[in-house]
């Protein structure tokens, strides 16, 4: 294989992750605190979209924590199911 047959390999992978990128930018997943205290949202590339915070737990740091914490838990595993439906073939 030579050098351009490379080139043209890598500028294939290139816009394959482009396209990839593209389609993972326009889904949307939403994690949720117990009781949907704290709601944060991400497109498929984990860029934040929105935090939610509900009012009966502003001024309350630790509990402000917990539930970012159990958010952020839901949504990486809402993630991970995402992407398994999407890429699961080329992930095992």
């Amino acid at each position: 294989m030579g050098i351009f047959d490379k080139l043209k390999d890598v500028n294939e992978m290139r816009k394959q992750a482009k396209q990839i990128e593209m389609m993972l930018g326009q889904e949307e997943i939403v994690g949720k605190s117990a009781g949907s205290k704290i709601e944060i949202t991400v497109d498929g590339n984990q860029n934040v979209k929105s935090v939610k915070v509900d009012d009966s737990i502003v001024g309350d740091r630790g509990e402000i924590a917990r539930n970012i914490r159990d958010a952020i838990e839901d949504l990486n595993k809402k993630h991970k199911k995402m992407l398994q439906s999407k890429f699961g073939s080329m992930m095992s």
